[in-house]
């Protein structure tokens, strides 16, 4: 499968489910049980990626740090 090939199938996919998701009626959901689930997902994960730092120097929180100092000015 080549690139443009499986590029034209993610986004066959995206539209396939948000039209799903714009049939679903909406769902309001307590802050706990989004964190449970969240922390399901996060159990699920092998433990050697959830020990790995993607980010060691923390690049990304430097990069939103100096955005938010520069918006604060």
């Amino acid at each position: 499968m080549t690139l443009a090939e499986e590029l034209r199938e993610r986004m066959r996919q995206w539209a396939e489910f948000n039209r799903w998701e714009a049939q679903q009626p909406p769902v309001e959901r307590d802050a706990g049980a989004i964190l449970a689930d969240l922390g399901t997902i996060w159990q699920w994960l092998p433990p050697d990626v959830r020990t790995a730092d993607p980010d060691p120097e923390k690049r990304g929180v430097q990069a939103m740090q100096a955005v938010l100092r520069r918006l604060s000015r």
